[in-house]
């Protein structure tokens, strides 16, 4: 059965994520955690040479991840 409220509040988390802008990138094999990157200068998300350097986050969920980055 599908909980529909938690892949609800999993997708604000994920907008939310965007919108402080964070890259989320996915899920492991096996959806045991999930990946959000930082980039240095994501005005440049179209061309991967002026994006910078990047910071990579593993957390269990998008919910968890919202929670503990600013």
């Amino acid at each position: 059965m599908i909980d529909r409220d938690y892949i609800r509040r999993e997708n604000e988390a994920h907008d939310s994520l965007m919108s402080k802008g964070y890259t989320p990138q996915g899920a492991d094999k096996g959806f045991k955690s999930v990946c959000v990157m930082k980039f240095e200068h994501p005005e440049f998300y179209d061309n991967p040479v002026k994006r910078g350097k990047c910071e990579v986050y593993h957390f269990k969920n998008w919910q968890e991840a919202d929670a503990k980055l600013n």
